[in-house]
């Protein structure tokens, strides 16, 4: 259930849950572009600490009414963990090899790859295509996480009566959202209240995500560019945004071009970024 990164699943509802806040998107592609067929944000008491499972059911009451109000008849939903939650490596297998072979291989190296536990271990992975280092092989993305962390997600969808479908890394998840012309070293900046993550990710593909204090976020920045990240360009998105005066100085302050993420293909990603990138993967075949 770790992802499907892409894969067809379908119009699913893309739902992300923010400190504040529950948003839930449903999209379609219709003539070449893409449009939302549902929306909805439904706000509840900001925790004071922690995430949400310290109170589940103000968490479910937010998801009822925002299903409600969005008035959306789909009930799979796809959504996200943090990259921090979830072990991302890049392996190498054989460019011969069927998925099935693919994935009995990397079942069997898992006890090696990642320190879990097999019996609660869920993975996926993603083929990248042909590996610069190893003539003949390929590269492929490989994701794991605890089935145990999925557990409290899945009861929570199953209380409202919606059903999780699809789990998925959020950075890999908002990397969609990155216009095709973008650089390997462009980052995306979501900007949430009392929150702010730094999305990149590396040449090879691999997630990389640093999370920041929001009154503190341009300095934070600033130490990671001096301790070798490199950025060429700064995207920026999300509900807390202070506005294009705030965006030319931090660009200033980092000497690096900012600006708003752009639409995708017609699409307003801006506010509920997440849940609109993860309802974007659930059209991608």
């Amino acid at each position: 259930m770790l992802g499907r990164w892409g894969k067809d699943a379908g119009s699913l509802l893309g739902v992300e849950m923010t400190a504040d806040s529950i948003h839930m998107l449903q999209v379609r592609r219709r003539r070449g572009r893409y449009e939302r067929v549902a929306w909805a944000r439904e706000p509840f008491e900001p925790f004071a600490a922690g995430d949400w499972q310290q109170d589940v059911a103000r968490v479910e009451a937010a998801l009822r009414d925002a299903y409600r109000r969005c008035g959306s008849r789909q009930r799979r939903v796809a959504v996200a963990l943090p990259a921090s939650q979830v072990i991302c490596k890049l392996c190498q297998v054989s460019a011969s090899q069927a998925e099935a072979e693919m994935e009995a291989q990397l079942l069997t190296d898992a006890d090696t790859l990642f320190p879990f536990p097999l019996d609660d271990l869920v993975i996926d992975f993603q083929p990248m295509g042909a590996s610069l280092g190893r003539a003949g092989y390929r590269d492929v993305l490989v994701a794991a996480c605890r089935q145990s962390a999925l557990q409290p997600l899945e009861a929570l969808f199953e209380a409202v009566g919606l059903e999780l479908d699809t789990v998925e890394v959020d950075s890999i998840a908002l990397r969609r959202l990155m216009p095709p012309q973008c650089t390997p070293t462009a980052a995306l900046l979501h900007v949430e209240p009392g929150a702010v993550t730094l999305h990149g990710w590396s040449r090879e593909g691999l997630p990389q995500r640093h999370e920041m204090h929001a009154h503190a976020c341009a300095g934070q920045l600033g130490k990671l560019l001096e301790g070798g990240l490199q950025l060429d360009e700064l995207l920026v998105c999300g509900t807390a945004l202070a506005g294009h005066d705030w965006l030319a100085e931090l660009g200033q302050q980092l000497s690096v071009p900012c600006r708003m993420l752009p639409p995708v293909v017609g699409l307003d990603c801006g506010e509920s970024s997440l849940a609109c990138a993860l309802a974007l993967g659930g059209l991608r075949r």
